[in-house]
């Protein structure tokens, strides 16, 4: 397709040489009277002119293959790189989304700087036909192919201005894209609409596109000062040109079609120019997107993550040695100093206020992300150490941040073990084993149900999403880490009490087979007692540790806070 896209490209170039070159015989013809030059001339332009229209549309067509094709495959390929970075840091630092936004939303530059190159090499060889046809008429003519120089020096200029303006307001489009994005999607639409704050946010908006239009502005106002004195030099030089053909056909020395292909050749160039030059400002964005997408690779290669596979079973189990950790541009640790033994086969529950580290602590024991200081170890081996995808696979339960699948139902509980997406038996157990077999079957066509307002599916409460999301978490069959991190507060605490006891009781059946940790988060202090150890978290470190009876005796924070919530019940 490329090939055949630069063939034509060529062919289009000779076909409007010899356009320019019918109308100069044509008015040599008329003014000699040769009705055969004339007749020739005519069927010459004609000809011309339905093969250059033949050839533009079938070059088009290829052109937008082309692009479309390069595009397709260039958003898989930064969708796979982004995948393949083994933690989920990089969502949360500012300087990879605004690359990556700027990478999504001119990935059609690189798509389409093929189609840039061949119009240059088309230009290209346009400028050299016409050089060589002026050069016919007269030496002197060529200064109007010099004459081009300065106005493409001066688009050169004006591209690397906007260029500059376009990555400087990278950030601030982004911001722009998120405020106005509160508006458009269900959830925070709620909050923005019942808390009537949307003529704020879009105020907020509205300052970040300024931000950003201002800096643009700037830029197209010095580019167009540059585009403008460049154009001046053509304009000079152009007048130039039809000064000598005007003077030459005075004296003789040149015929009213050779005037007539100054003029013809001189617009030409002024198309060519254009067209050079947007071939330019394509192969700079190109050029701009590349560099961005060369920096996304290098920075999942910097975070490949570890090669070793995750054993089969846990035999010591994960251990936490001196674990500190800061989120992304945050000087705060939100753990600190954290020494935690998890043995095979134990239930490990974490208790404590909001904001106290407990789901944070299940993020990096799920691999989310990587300590700042001190080794996460999983059979003695470092976590780092351990393949990103392989260690996922082997982890399995609900957070409390549960993902609405807009999916068919089978489909949004079964992508919980790709290898069983397809076995009815095995989302149906999930479904049991997670209480939300009501909630199937009251749907129109039970687990073949579309869900979500996408694709004009079922919509469901919160509270049926997260039975979907727990029956999704209990879909893989051995799991070595198996967390619940407060996926349930939308169920009622009996209706909670129960579930914990359910996945527990068949979590200890799995520990048997691999001796897999589980880990249960709540705040309700009914539940957390069900696990064989209790580790109580306040402002990021371990205050207290031990069973439930034995950390009531303690009377410390923990018997604190249980009592005020048995209080509260009673």
């Amino acid at each position: 397709m490329a090939v055949l896209s630069t063939v034509l490209t060529v062919l289009l170039s000779t076909v409007a040489a010899g356009s320019a070159l019918s109308q100069r015989w044509l008015v040599d013809a008329v003014g000699l009277h040769r009705t055969t030059g004339i007749v020739a001339a005519v069927a010459l332009g004609v000809a011309a002119h339905t093969l250059s229209s033949t050839l533009e549309r079938v070059a088009d067509a290829l052109r937008n293959e082309l692009v479309l094709t390069t595009d397709q495959a260039l958003m898989q390929e930064v969708i796979g790189i982004t995948a393949g970075i083994g933690t989920v840091e990089h969502m949360e630092r500012p300087d990879y989304l605004n690359r990556l936004a700027l990478l999504r939303g001119g990935a059609w530059a690189i798509a389409g700087s093929w189609t840039s190159a061949l119009a240059t090499v088309a230009n290209t060889f346009s400028l050299l036909l016409s050089l060589w046809l002026l050069a016919a008429v007269h030496p002197a003519l060529t200064l109007l192919v010099v004459a081009t120089v300065p106005t493409l020096l001066a688009a050169s200029r004006a591209r690397q201005l906007a260029v500059a303006a376009r990555d400087r307001v990278g950030e601030a489009v982004r911001r722009e894209t998120a405020l106005h994005d509160m508006f458009l999607q269900p959830e925070p639409a709620k909050e923005v609409w019942i808390s009537g704050n949307g003529a704020q946010l879009d105020r907020l908006a509205r300052a970040e596109w300024r931000r950003a239009r201002s800096v643009e502005a700037s830029a197209q106002l010095r580019g167009l000062v540059w585009q403008t004195a460049g154009w001046a030099c053509y304009v000079a030089g152009l007048a130039a040109a039809l000064w000598i053909g005007a003077t030459l056909a005075r004296h003789g020395r040149a015929t009213p079609g050779d005037v007539m292909l100054i003029i013809t050749l001189a617009s030409m160039l002024g198309t060519q120019i254009a067209g050079a030059v947007g071939g330019l400002d394509n192969f700079a964005e190109a050029g701009r997107i590349t560099e961005h997408y060369l920096w996304l690779q290098d920075y999942a290669t910097a975070r490949a993550g570890g090669i070793q596979p995750a054993p089969e079973r846990l035999t010591t189990g994960i251990r936490l040695h001196g674990i500190t950790f800061r989120y992304p541009g945050s000087a705060t640790p939100v753990l600190q100093n954290i020494d935690l033994d998890l043995p095979a086969g134990s239930t490990v529950g974490l208790v404590g206020v909001n904001g106290a580290g407990k789901s944070t602590l299940v993020k990096l024991l799920c691999g989310f992300y990587h300590p700042d200081e001190g080794q996460i170890t999983v059979n003695g081996t470092d976590l780092r150490d351990i393949d990103p995808a392989a260690w996922a696979s082997r982890c399995s339960g609900t957070l409390q941040d549960f993902a609405k699948l807009q999916l068919l139902v089978r489909e949004t509980v079964g992508i919980g073990d790709l290898n069983r997406l397809d076995d009815p038996a095995a989302v149906q157990s999930a479904i049991d084993a997670a209480g939300a077999h009501s909630v199937v079957a009251a749907l129109p066509n039970g687990r073949d149900t579309q869900l979500g307002p996408v694709f004009n599916g079922a919509e469901l409460s919160h509270g049926q999403w997260q039975k979907l999301a727990l029956a999704r978490g209990r879909m893989r069959q051995r799991p070595l880490l198996m967390v619940l991190d407060e996926p349930t507060a939308a169920l009622d605490p009996q209706a909670e009490h129960e579930l914990f006891q359910t996945f527990t009781a068949q979590a200890r059946r799995a520990a048997t087979e691999t001796g897999a940790v589980i880990v249960l988060v709540s705040h309700r202090f009914s539940t957390v007692n069900l696990a064989d150890h209790i580790v109580v978290l306040d402002d990021g470190t371990i205050t207290e540790r031990g069973t439930h009876q034995q950390l009531m005796d303690l009377g410390g924070h923990y018997a604190r806070l249980y009592a005020t919530q048995a209080d509260a019940y009673r």
